[in-house]
């Protein structure tokens, strides 16, 4: 189950959870700091570690053309 970044529209408290993207869409998860069931789902990326210590962008498995 992924978890997904919420901003509650009633008191605007900035919060995590996990849950099912059907939840996540409906935007009917309980702000756990008022409790309401306004939330409203926030673009957010994920982060990711390059393997291979370069600026490449690639996988970091060192097959790219001169990395590894």
């Amino acid at each position: 189950m992924p978890m997904y970044e919420f901003t509650c529209r009633a008191c605007g408290a900035e919060y995590e959870e996990l849950c099912t993207s059907t939840e996540a869409a409906a935007g009917k998860v309980a702000c756990p700091a008022c409790g309401a069931r306004k939330s409203e789902r926030k673009l957010s990326t994920f982060a990711s570690k390059d393997a291979g210590g370069g600026s490449g962008g690639g996988c970091g498995h060192g097959s790219h053309g001169g990395f590894g």
